[in-house]
């Protein structure tokens, strides 16, 4: 789902939709009993309810049922958490971003329009129409609530497409290029079965460069590249596509300086020793998209650098204790066929 300038990069108005939390940069929580009933945290005057985290809770956790099933909640992860457990965590920092997006926007001077609060009014009323009793009931939730929710996710979105208008690179082809090759690839260390690698001396370090150098002069006698790559190669024969994101220096240097239907010279990185064969040192629109992918992350560079820098005093005042009432694993949790973000687009995408 993508509609806005940033919103497959800035997690608060993409990952979440797409079916992830995003962390809250440095942001910190102090955990309290000091508010009020029904209060989860405080961020100077930006108030964050239980209803607010019980609907992004729900249609959450109807989402993940959807793609993964019910027996996700119980997944072990390798900190030690289960995915309940961590989609929790991730709550908490959803919301705490969220709410401190909607500052850094008023600080800014951001405001909405009538058009953008008649929109607001019409997707609450949306949700609360088609989101069934017993959602509802769950709930608890009012007309104003549900328009402070979308009105909050407004507001963060206008800061995404303000501080993006800030990014305007040129992305040449050259820099942003994908390319078609094949490679026979020459690993340095080997892998046991348990684990271990073996780093080899000096002496099978030349024997492996000798053996490399014995297929890039194959290769360079017109010797069929998919035949050398079964021969020699510690993985699999086939072509890739590669940007000079994927790949180090030394490798980058030798094999984007190669024109279509070339092969290089040994290369050798840290890793491996490779002999590359060049299909096409173009592809335009896989270098198209990427163009489109390096300015994506260049303004979501620019959005948690400027996010960091003003959510850095500010400290949340966290309810504990009103926390602890929810959880993914809660078999109270309804199902409900409405959900915020289709909403939400149905309304503002472009």
């Amino acid at each position: 789902m993508k509609s806005k300038s940033l919103m497959v990069a800035l997690a608060v108005i993409v990952l979440a939709a797409a079916g992830c939390f995003a962390a809250c940069g440095n942001v910190r929580i102090h955990l309290t009993g000091g508010l009020s009933e029904g209060e989860l945290f405080r961020i100077e005057d930006e108030v964050c309810t239980e209803a607010e985290a019980r609907l992004f809770l729900m249609n959450q956790k109807n989402r993940c049922q959807q793609a993964y099933g019910e027996k996700i909640w119980s997944v072990s992860l390798e900190d030690g958490r289960n995915f309940a457990e961590y989609m929790s965590d991730e709550l908490r920092d959803f919301l705490v971003q969220l709410k401190s997006m909607v500052l850094m926007a008023e600080s800014r001077g951001i405001s909405l329009s009538d058009e953008e609060e008649r929109q607001i009014s019409q997707a609450a009323s949306a949700y609360l129409e088609t989101a069934g009793e017993e959602a509802l009931s769950y709930l608890g939730i009012s007309q104003e609530e549900m328009e402070e929710l979308y009105r909050d996710y407004q507001m963060a979105s206008r800061l995404a497409d303000q501080v993006s208008s800030l990014v305007q690179d040129e992305i040449s082809d050259d820099e942003a290029r994908v390319i078609e090759v094949q490679q026979i690839v020459f690993y340095k260390t080997t892998a046991a079965e348990d684990g271990t690698e073996t780093v080899p001396d000096e002496g099978q370090l030349n024997a492996l460069h000798t053996e490399a150098q014995t297929a890039a002069d194959r290769a360079a006698a017109g010797e069929a590249f998919a035949t050398l790559q079964e021969e020699y190669s510690d993985e699999e024969a086939g072509s890739i596509e590669v940007s000079r994101a994927d790949v180090d220096s030394q490798w980058e240097e030798a094999v984007f300086a190669l024109d279509s239907g070339q092969t290089s010279g040994v290369i050798e990185t840290d890793e491996a020793f490779y002999v590359v064969r060049c299909i096409n040192n173009l592809l335009p629109e896989e270098t198209q998209a990427n163009k489109e992918t390096i300015l994506e992350q260049r303004r979501a560079d620019r959005f948690y650098q400027e996010y960091n820098a003003f959510t850095a005093q500010l400290v949340p005042v966290y309810n504990e204790g009103e926390w602890e009432g929810l959880s993914f694993t809660d078999n109270d949790i309804p199902s409900c066929t409405a959900d915020f973000y289709e909403i939400y687009e149905q309304y503002f995408g472009a």
